[in-house]
């Protein structure tokens, strides 16, 4: 494992935003499921709220504290982004991307599934309801998210 120090600086973002963004899918999951099922609560739309609005909250936060810490680095200590580092983050995006377009994909024949097939569907999970709906988005983008940063980590090591 490459140590801290040794790391480019793309490298040490992903780390961290890997680290930050897999503590809040661990809250928001916990929060929706009261643990980690695939199924959300049955919650009003007074409870989802906050649960989002918290969310936002806590991303932003989160992720505000993330960039004013890189900016403060990039003035001590500047670094250029060569060839390499640009592929990767690129591989990267591309990674996310593709697994974003295949949940909200999952999500499109989930939701058409339980339209067709009505009441007598019993699938594994449910996107009828708003608040699965939320959740099963949400989901989506933070695990595209973590897929992407993972991708940019796995190529770091080659």
């Amino acid at each position: 494992m490459t140590r801290i120090d040794e790391m480019t600086e793309p490298q040490r973002q992903s780390w961290i935003k890997i680290l930050a963004d897999g503590t809040i899918l661990i809250w928001f999951w916990r929060a929706m499921t009261g643990g980690f099922g695939l199924t959300p609560h049955n919650f009003g739309p007074a409870e989802t709220s906050l649960i989002f609005i918290k969310l936002v909250v806590i991303t932003i936060v989160l992720h505000a504290g993330i960039s004013i810490a890189f900016e403060i680095r990039k003035k001590k200590e500047r670094f250029l982004k060569d060839e390499r580092d640009m592929e990767i983050a690129r591989k990267g995006s591309q990674a996310g991307y593709g697994l974003l377009q295949l949940g909200v994909g999952f999500v499109v024949i989930t939701l058409l599934a339980q339209f067709v097939i009505g009441e007598a569907y019993q699938g594994p999970i449910s996107v009828i309801k708003p608040v699965e709906m939320i959740f099963a988005l949400c989901l989506i983008s933070f695990l595209s998210d973590l897929y992407r940063h993972g991708t940019i980590l796995w190529a770091y090591r080659g």
